[in-house]
């Protein structure tokens, strides 16, 4: 086995290896509206050996876009617009990718946080609606049971919190340029 098949074996590990840790960041961003900082570098690591396992060496691009990034969205967090997690989150995954890239996947985010948010304002809409109608029936619910669905039981918990998990926006749209480099690559080597 050469040197091109054990970069490409690498690159590959580093990149399950990542979309592992976005998706388990995602799965407690999701229940716990929080992004461990472990997982945040461990994308980060991963960002960092694709960049050096790519030719043509770009970590220094994506290092200068990542800082951007992570400053712009710190600022949002500082005033409380967007959680600090996922602004990490954000930043390490501009390393994953080429340069060229970094736009789609911002964009990708973007698309996936705005999904999640309409999510979040029918699931809103829903809730309100069905508390309105309770009232005018004279129904108190104080706890969801299990009978009541899955559902339901989401869109309460969406209500509740009152924040969106962008960790699953971030993730999502990770993915989406993942998968869409590894049809890629799969259609060009057929």
């Amino acid at each position: 086995m050469g040197g091109p098949a054990i970069i490409l074996i690498a690159t590959g590990v580093c990149w399950t290896v990542s979309l592992t840790g976005l998706f388990i960041a995602a799965v407690v961003d999701f229940k716990r509206r929080v992004i461990p900082n472990p997982l945040v570098l461990l994308v980060v690591g991963c960002g960092i050996a694709i960049r050096l396992l790519s030719p043509p060496f770009s970590l220094e691009v994506n290092f200068m876009v990542a800082a951007a990034v992570l400053l712009a969205l710190g600022l949002l967090a500082h005033r409380k617009m967007i959680g600090g997690g996922d602004v990490k989150l954000i930043a390490a995954v501009i390393l994953l990718v080429p340069p060229g890239q970094i736009a789609p996947l911002l964009l990708g985010i973007a698309v996936v946080g705005g999904l999640l948010s309409g999510v979040y304002l029918v699931a809103h809409a829903a809730s309100g609606r069905r508390q309105r109608l309770d009232a005018a029936r004279g129904i108190e619910r104080r706890r969801i049971h299990r009978k009541q669905g899955w559902l339901r039981a989401l869109s309460t918990g969406l209500i509740k919190r009152k924040t969106v998990p962008y960790g699953v926006a971030v993730f999502g749209g990770t993915a989406s340029i993942a998968l869409t480099d590894a049809i890629r690559w799969l259609y060009a080597t057929s």
